[in-house]
């Protein structure tokens, strides 16, 4: 396709056209003219439109995507008034010419029966035919003639059409009692009307024969009036089809027995009769007979007879024919009619190509519509000349053309670019864009992706390479610019920029590239003034450019009265001299060329005899938009007219002629209105209403395209304007409009009747009428019944949003739309994200703002792969699952829907959870230190202390800025933001001067050390410190050193005036005042103390200052250059034990914030007196141990006020506080990373909050007033992930970090974060009980005993420390056991040891086992699936004649026999021949869970030449694979050879089914484990498998931050999921369905792998612990619980019952397993339930002791287990230590005995008496492990 349509459309993109080939906006559609007698075949266009029509609309929708309509203007008439249709005649030759010319296929349906049609009287006769036939009548004198004189009174001569005509006057003035009040006096003015006409018609058929008897007529001209109007319409279609054959319908029918009913007056209906007098009865007419003849002949000579349907009936009772006698006919016609059309429609269309990109039919319709305004382009020659100037010449700036609303801004630019071809010689590339609504190209990140893509497309640069992020998207479009060959000149327009959303930044215009290569030129267009644009290009982006702008005034008065001339000739119409100057007069009140075509609109209706005076001008556009309204009700109907024209303002985008025929057929009020005394078969509107109504609307309407469909809308948003005030300001009127464009877009009437509605109550319907309106269906989708090809109803997306919001229909809107997972991926993949975002900000809920938001976070991902949505919305919605009722629904269908197409459902909330006041995270390439908000805060400028480099970013769009190279050391700026110092020029980072301030002291010293320093916009104040303090005044930007200043001692503080006109500093204990400009001393004042701190008040006349290490404040009452008072302020009583830190004043220089390390207070100013005192928070810990740090204390860091001064920010750990001032109450709660906050700024001027954490690269930007609700979110961790451990229930995963000191707990059904235990050195390795509820960690040691820690999760802390060389720890599946495998010394071939740590109970039990064989442990041991038996790979020392040789081995100890141990190598498995070395043994879940699996490598079976990799390795090497029955040491499967695994630096081994049937290796070749044989390849082999899930049937990979799921069997792609961070671990579960994902920066994810063609997947779903609405209670706890804060009572769980369960495959366990195990558990509950819990949370439980290694109290064995059952882990062990004595008598004994020893022992290693460890027989070498009494590392 793309080669067929390769020139065609490389042209198109590159803008390469001529006016020729600019595309127009062709109709999509097919539309056939019905042409038929009318009164003859009543019956059958009503079966047509019952039956027919809607079957083939609904195929050409469905097949070709185009609509499908007929044309009958006859249909809905009543049968007496079709032979009186005068004014129709316009109409019906205007619908044949758009019929035969628009239509994609066929255009003509002919319908003869045996009436010949009425030759209807002309309204107009061209003056040399009148004057010829008037000239005839009167030379032929007569009794024929004689009425001649007649026709010279009913038509007039009318100069003013080119040519000259007569024109019929009106029946009103030929009949004046018409106008009679009386309906006897109306009766008979009718029945002279018709004798009129028939006189009328004689005369000129008269005339006609005789003038052409006497030459002065030809034959075509007098046919013309002795044709039936049937005739004459079937003529034109001739002449208009080239080919009616292909495209022509012909369908004649006979009543057999017609004849016999010549005397029934029904007989009229069907043909024509002549009375014959002499019989006294009427006959059938023979001439018309024969005339139809001859028409039929003809017909059939045209149309083959495969198009032509023929049948003949009999009259059947009083309907002739009667659609139940009929019925048999009916059916038969209606299904040939079907047929044939169908048959036409696919021979003269192509099915379209659903490969041709949506890109390239944007530009087609952005052509068609430059095509459009091209053409209306007049009298702007001058600016056309000055942009071909432009395009032509050297400007390497944009241009930016200029003007108000209607100066003709897009029609000169529009016409620039249909002659661009003329204006450039050579190579030249033209990108055009219309900003519109219209066009979706508002959005501003869309318009440069399409932009790119397309630019990209014509140099031949891969679209892959394009970003989507808007930041990266503006570069890339810079990029692209430089790239355009030097012989190649690239003209960019993009009209109307004040249409663009403020989305992105698009109204700041920073998109725009202001420098542009030499062959590159950029035309934008801007109305003036809206938004500020133009000011802003002007003063700010290109400043000083007067060459840059070109405005385009008004067109003046000679202008407009051209352009009213021209239009006036265009319609061959014309003005007498009189007339001219009345409209002459009138343009000179108003020259605006939309008043023009106001009066062009009426001035084609004034015929030359009309007297000048007698015409009424409107006196402005809106009097003229008025007075044309006016005109339509009173010609079509008031409510017909008033109905049509606000459809079509509602629908926003206008309406096709099918959709406005519909949507008035659902309207009840219009169709009363058209059907008073007449009522049609079906009640829907006949579309001869809406033609003829839209014939006089269409000088103001614009055809265009719109998702698929042709449009018409007003031209002219002045119509928008007046039509929306005068007949949608209305509120109930305005709700039906949108009620009924909803209901038509959602197909709500479709398949049943719509009831009629009436005028009065008591009216009814006829029976016989059909309340059905035949609107058709509006799916989601059509789908080809043939190819299955799959076209979205992008015209219900568009429009269904829109209306049921206007319509005030919310419901609905959230149902359908907002919170339907159907539409939302629908609609993405139909029009585009942003569509969606816009119907969401349709609803007012909260819910569609959150649902909003997610896509806005995910805009990227989901735009890259529209299967992402699903687990996008669910991961950033879990949250609100049980609070939110439309969240939850949409989740729901998110996790069954979605599933067919992402396969993965998540688990728990991703990181960035949608509703949080998060509103960018900024990342930067390194950690940042300092950070300043400059431009009135819209800018963050941010440094590292020694780089050279100050980043920027736009706080508006969170884009990176162009870095600014500066000098090393600390940022600081001036406060306008336009330098920095060292002096650079802000913006470009220009260097101006560097200050040296040593240089200018005279006094030179060692002891130099630089103070305070402060800046005004042209000063920098600041003081060097040596012996003694210097006070520097420096100039800005010059750099010059003004004034040196000693000062008697050392300064602390340095500060201007708000005026900038003094600085204050101290020395000592006085305060010193200058005058920056005249360098002058004003005055000293004596202080107390030393000061630290010195701010103003916004007015200048308060100075506050405070000292370190107090809590008094110093205040200055100023009076310009004096201080009028003096007094302090102490606050100790409201402070205690705290010291003031900082002093901050409000914006509304009302307050004053004095902040602490633990209590911050507000000192208003007016009442002079503290007006809030908020304390740190009670559930912040006094000190704590981060990853990578050592244990802090916790404080506040930073305050301030919010913009507004009503409330107080504070920033302490991690978290910012939110407390509002007036009631004192906490307002909310900012969490920010895992780490210490260490800086905050906070926005004074845009509601924004900037925060930092420690060592971090990323910066938080939050906006605090947009979180209404506070949710848990999970918590990124501080490294990247190594290692998931999961809880037998998988209820919690315990992660391990890479380098990392830590390890994480976090909740399974939340994501939280509920433990993070870190240590003094890396976490080496790490094992976890089954419940969860111990964890033993291993760490490289520092400390000699430590380098095995086992943490009591419970009671969250360290109860055992021991070892002194790193070792391996080992879990088991199911029993409450732990295993240390180490050795005790570091010396080589050292053997090892085995510890068994017994965990069933309350306390551990230890018992070590030596294993003085093991020397040597190859890889982690493991214990099989049963949990009998630890394996461990290793290799054993054999005699082997001279030579000792070392031969792979596992070592199986045999856990329930006190850890005896067998080896097993070669030998022992009696293939020591084969097996060179063991490669890896795993575990293998089997029947009995004894099983291990092992690769080997083999010394035989060597094949030479073979290379292949999937059978057996390179060659020379062969491997092969065995399971090992461990419990009777016998190999069940052996397999030689086997595929080649992958072991080394960045490898992946091999992976296999959970059962190993089969395995994969890293190319996806799939083996069949038992043969080794190679059986398919999964269809991803780029990328190595990670891991099986689902028994085996899929198989899961990973790469950068995607995670894909692929079948094994189907190979079908189930997920190819996003999730925004590189992922460097994948975890499948035993469960083999949670898969645990870990990211590079931290992240952790768990998702549900689903397998929706072979599983129910709400039964699955259902059972996910998250999905499992929790109850207040619940969800209260769950909030009050998190890793970083101390844990109230309150928060504390019951134990849950075990929820562990048995899955198939595993190991069938024993009733007596099952007794004992139970036992054990029942035991724990009972102790756990029954006992009081008496301690006390400690409000400092990470606080550690000096004394940190002693043992804890042994009131273990003498007390009930007080452990609580998992997931709580947060309660915390007592601290003693802080205990009163009268709190200690309370404790136990055996606790005080403790408590006494750990203060006395000076072993720190030795346990208490009291303590209970393993007895030495147990233990004959075992060091005394170490019983720390508190997590010295977790605190």
């Amino acid at each position: 396709m793309a080669d067929q349509m390769s020139d065609k459309y490389r042209n198109l993109l590159a803008g390469r056209l001529s006016r020729d080939d600019i595309p127009t906006a062709r109709a999509k559609m097919i539309r056939m003219y019905f042409c038929s007698a009318g009164t003859d075949c009543m019956t059958e266009r009503d079966c047509f439109l019952k039956t027919v029509y809607p079957g083939l609309r609904d195929y050409c929708k469905k097949k070709y995507g185009l609509e499908f309509q007929v044309v009958d203007l006859n249909w809905g008439l009543p049968p007496d008034s079709m032979d009186d249709q005068l004014d129709l005649t316009p109409v019906r030759s205007r619908e044949i010419h758009k019929c035969l010319t628009l239509s994609a296929g066929p255009d003509f349906i002919v319908f003869l029966g045996q009436k010949y049609g009425g030759r209807f009287l002309p309204a107009v006769i061209i003056a040399r035919q009148f004057d010829a036939i008037l000239g005839a009548l009167t030379a032929h004198k007569g009794r024929a003639s004689r009425n001649a004189p007649v026709l010279g009174r009913c038509y007039r001569l009318d100069e003013n059409n080119l040519p000259p005509v007569y024109v019929l006057q009106h029946k009103n003035i030929l009949v004046p009692e018409f106008c009679d009040n009386k309906e006897e006096v109306r009766i008979s003015a009718q029945k002279t009307w018709v004798a009129l006409q028939a006189e009328l018609r004689r005369l000129l058929q008269r005339g006609a024969e005789l003038a052409f008897l006497d030459g002065t007529m030809d034959q075509e001209s007098r046919d013309r009036f002795f044709l039936s109007d049937l005739e004459h319409e079937i003529m034109q279609g001739v002449e208009l089809d080239q080919d009616p054959g292909r495209h022509w319908v012909l369908i004649t029918r006979d009543i057999q027995d017609l004849k016999n009913y010549t005397q029934d007056t029904r007989t009229f209906r069907f043909t024509e009769l002549r009375f014959d007098a002499k019989n006294d009865r009427y006959q059938l007419d023979s001439d018309c007979a024969n005339l139809l003849v001859k028409l039929k002949n003809r017909l059939q000579g045209l149309v083959p007879e495969a198009s032509t349907i023929h049948h003949e009936v009999l009259w059947r009772y009083e309907n002739v024919i009667d659609a139940f006698h009929h019925q048999e006919y009916l059916e038969a016609l209606c299904g040939q009619l079907y047929s044939t059309c169908w048959r036409l429609i696919d021979d003269g269309l192509e099915v379209p190509d659903n490969e041709v990109p949506r890109a390239w039919q944007e530009v087609s319709q952005h052509w068609s519509h430059c095509r459009y305004l091209a053409s209306n382009f007049c009298n702007q020659e001058t600016l056309l000349t000055k942009l071909k100037e432009y395009v032509t010449g050297a400007l390497a700036t944009p241009l930016v053309v200029y003007g108000a609303s209607g100066t003709g801004k897009s029609k000169v630019v529009s016409k620039l670019a249909a002659e661009m071809e003329d204006s450039l010689a050579g190579d030249y590339v033209l990108l055009l864009r219309y900003i519109s609504p219209t066009f979706s190209s508002t959005d501003i990140r869309h318009l440069l992706m399409g932009l790119c893509a397309q630019l990209a497309t014509v140099m031949g640069i891969h679209p892959s390479s394009r970003p989507s992020e808007m930041r990266d998207l503006v570069n890339y479009f810079t990029h692209l610019l430089t790239l355009t060959p030097a012989d190649c000149r690239l003209v960019i327009i993009l009209d109307g920029l004040e249409q663009l959303l403020p989305d992105h930044g698009a109204l700041t215009l920073t998109w725009i590239p202001l420098e542009l290569p030499a062959n590159v030129k950029l035309i934008l267009t801007v109305q003036q003034p809206a938004h500020g644009l133009l000011d802003r290009l002007r003063l700010e982006l290109l400043p000083d450019r007067p060459e840059s702008f070109l405005e385009i005034s008004a067109i003046g008065v000679d202008g407009c009265d051209q352009i009213f001339n021209d239009m006036l000739l265009a319609m061959n119409r014309s003005l007498t001299p009189e007339q001219k100057k009345v409209f002459r007069d009138s343009i000179e009140r108003q020259p605006h060329p939309l008043y023009v075509e106001l009066l062009v609109n009426i001035g084609k209706e004034i015929p030359s005899y009309m007297d000048a005076e007698s015409i009424q001008l409107p006196g402005s556009c809106e009097d003229g938009i008025e007075r044309f309204l006016d005109r339509l009700e009173g010609k079509h109907g008031r409510l017909l007219g008033s109905r049509a024209c606000a459809y079509l303002v509602a629908s926003s985008t206008g309406l096709s002629d099918c959709e406005m025929q519909d949507i008035l057929s659902l309207d009840e009020d219009v169709l009363n209105e058209v059907f008073r005394d007449f009522h049609p078969l079906i009640r829907r509107l006949p579309c001869v209403k809406w033609l003829s109504l839209k014939q006089d609307m269409d000088p103001f309407l614009v055809h265009r395209d719109s998702d698929d469909v042709t449009v018409a809308a007003w031209k002219h948003e002045s119509f928008d304007s007046v039509v929306t005030r005068r007949y949608l300001s209305d509120t109930d009127v305005s709700r039906l409009v949108h009620c009924n464009i909803a209901d038509y877009f959602l197909g709500t009437w479709s398949d049943h009747p719509k009831p009629a509605i009436l005028l009065h109550s008591d009216q009814q319907l006829p029976p016989c009428v059909e309340t059905n309106r035949k609107v058709p269906r509006q799916p989601h989708t059509y789908v080809d019944d043939q190819s299955g090809a799959v076209k979205f109803n992008r015209r219900m997306y568009e429009q269904v949003p829109r209306h049921l919001g206007l319509a005030g229909r919310y419901q609905e809107l959230d149902l359908l739309v907002c919170f339907n997972y159907e539409w939302l991926y629908n609609k993405i993949q139909a029009l585009s994200l942003q569509s969606v975002l816009a119907d969401l900000a349709l609803s007012p809920s909260e819910e569609a703002r959150l649902v909003a938001q997610v896509l806005q976070i995910s805009e990227s991902d989901i735009e890259t792969d529209t299967n992402n949505l699903p687990t996008l919305m669910t991961g950033h919605l879990l949250p609100y699952l049980a609070s939110h009722p439309n969240i939850r629904q949409l989740i729901q269908q998110c996790d069954t829907n979605g599933t067919q197409h992402c396969a993965l459902v998540p688990n728990f909330p991703f990181p960035d959870v949608a509703g949080t006041c998060l509103q960018f995270v900024l990342k930067c390439p390194t950690v940042m230190h300092q950070f300043r908000l400059l431009d009135d805060d819209r800018q963050l400028v941010c440094k590292q202390r020694d780089d050279l480099y100050v980043h920027r970013f736009d706080l508006d769009t969170g884009d990176h800025k162009a870095a600014v190279l500066t000098s090393a050391g600390e940022l600081y700026s001036t406060p306008n933001g336009k330098y920095f110092i060292i002096i650079h020029q802000a913006e470009s980072g220009e260097f101006i001067q560097q200050i040296i301030l040593m240089n200018h002291i005279e006094s030179k010293s060692a002891l130099y050390k630089k103070g305070p320093l402060c800046l005004s916009d042209d000063r920098l104040c600041a003081v060097v410190t040596m012996t003694q303090s210097v006070l520097c005044v420096c100039e800005i930007p010059s750099g010059n050193v003004l004034s040196i200043i000693p000062l008697d001692g050392k300064s602390h503080v340095c500060s201007m005036t708000p005026d900038s006109n003094y600085v204050f500093c101290n020395s000592n204990n006085f305060l010193l005042a200058f005058d920056v400009y005249r360098h002058t001393h004003l005055l000293t004042v004596a202080l107390a103390s030393q000061p630290t701190h010195l701010v103003f008040s916004q007015d200048g006349l308060r100075a506050f200052i405070g000292s370190h290490g107090d809590a008094k404040i110093t205040v200055m009452h100023l009076d310009g250059e004096t201080v009028d008072m003096t007094y302090r302020l102490a606050f100790d009583d409201k402070m205690p034990g705290d010291v003031i830190c900082n002093l901050t004043v409000s914006p509304d220089d009302s307050c004053l914030l004095f902040r602490g390390h633990k209590h911050l207070l507000v000192y208003h100013r007016g009442f002079e007196k503290l007006i809030a005192i908020f304390k740190k928070p009670e559930d912040i810990p006094e000190d704590y141990r981060l990853p990578h740090s050592h244990p802090v204390e916790l404080r506040f860091t930073q305050a301030s006020f919010s913009a507004d001064s009503k409330f107080v920010l504070a920033s302490i750990f991690r978290n910012v506080y939110v407390w509002q001032i007036s009631d004192g109450c906490l307002s909310s709660v900012i969490k920010g990373p895992v780490g210490l906050m260490t800086s905050m700024l906070v926005s004074r001027s845009r509601g924004q909050v900037v925060t930092h954490t420690q060592s971090s690269q990323e910066i938080q930007v939050w906006r605090p007033g947009q979180t209404r609700q506070q949710v848990l979110t999970p918590d990124r961790l501080t490294d990247a992930i190594s290692e998931f451990l999961v809880t037998a229930d998988t209820s919690l995963v315990f992660v391990k970090c890479l380098d990392s000191d830590a390890v994480a707990v976090i909740a399974m059904d939340t994501g939280c974060l509920l433990d993070l235990l870190t240590h003094d050195t890396h976490v080496q390795d790490l094992a976890i009980s089954p419940d969860g509820g111990w964890a033993l960690v291993a760490t490289s040691p520092r400390v000699k005993g430590t380098a095995f820690r086992l943490w009591n999760m419970t009671e969250r802390h360290v109860v055992m420390e021991m070892g002194d060389v790193f070792g391996y720890c080992v879990g088991m599946n199911s029993s409450p056991y732990m295993i240390v495998v180490a050795q005790k010394d570091s010396t080589f071939r050292s053997p090892y040891h085995v510890c068994v740590i017994d965990v069933s109970k309350s306390q551990y039990q230890l018992c070590e086992y030596p294993c003085a064989e093991v020397t040597v442990v190859r890889s982690k041991p493991f214990v099989t699936h049963s949990d009998q038996y630890l394996i461990i790979h290793s290799s054993v020392d054999r005699e082997s004649g001279e030579a000792t040789v070392s031969r792979p081995c596992l070592y199986i100890g045999h856990v329930d026999s006190q850890m005896s141990v067998s080896a097993w190598d070669a030998t022992n498995m009696e293939f020591e021949d084969h097996l060179q070395d063991i490669m890896e043994v795993r575990p293998c879940r089997h029947q009995h869970g004894n099983m291990v699996a092992a690769i080997f490598s083999c010394v035989d079976h060597y094949r030479p030449g073979s290379t292949d990799s999937r059978s057996g390795g390179e060659a020379g090497q062969t491997y092969g694979f065995f399971l090992l029955d461990v419990s009777i040491g016998s190999l069940t499967l052996l397999c030689i050879p086997f595929p080649k695994p992958s072991y080394g630096f960045k490898a992946h081994p091999l992976i296999f089914s959970s059962d190993f049937s089969m395995c994969l290796d890293e190319m996806s070749n799939i083996f069949h484990t038992p043969s080794g044989e190679f059986i398919g390849q999964v269809p991803c082999h780029v990328v190595p498998p990670r891991a099986f899930a689902l028994r085996g049937s899929v198989v899961v990979y990973y790469l950068g931050s995607t995670l894909r799921l692929v079948h094994v069997t189907t190979g079908q792609v189930m997920a190819n999921c996003e999730v925004k961070a590189t992922i460097c671990h994948a975890h499948v579960c035993p469960d083999e369905r949670t898969l645990l994902v870990g990211c590079e920066d931290g992240t952790v994810l768990a998702f549900t792998v689903l397998d929706p063609d072979n599983e129910d997947v709400a039964l699955v779903v259902k059972n996910i612990p998250s999905r499992k609405v929790a109850s207040p209670r619940m969800a209260k706890l769950s909030s009050e619980r998190s890793w970083d804060k101390t844990v109230p009572s309150s928060a504390r769980y019951q134990p849950l019952p075990d929820h562990r369960q048995s899955w198939p495959d595993h190991r069938q366990i024993s009733p007596e397993d099952t007794q004992a195990s139970e036992g054990q558990r029942q035991s724990l509950l009972d102790h756990t339930q029954t006992s009081p819990d008496h301690r006390q949370t400690s409000p400092d439980h990470r606080q550690t002791s000096p004394d940190h290694r002693q043992s804890p109290p042994d009131h273990r064995q003498n007390s009930p287990d007080h452990r609580q059952s998992l997931p709580d882990h947060r309660q915390t062990s007592p601290d003693y230590r802080q205990t009163s004595p009268d709190q200690r008598q309370s404790l136990p004994e055996d606790t005080q005995a403790s408590e006494d020893h750990r203060h006395h022992s000076p072993d720190h290693r030795q346990p208490s008496p009291d303590h209970r460890q393993p007895s030495p027989e147990d233990i004959p070498a075992l060091e005394a492990p170490r019983q720390p009494s508190s997590s010295p590392d977790r605190m």
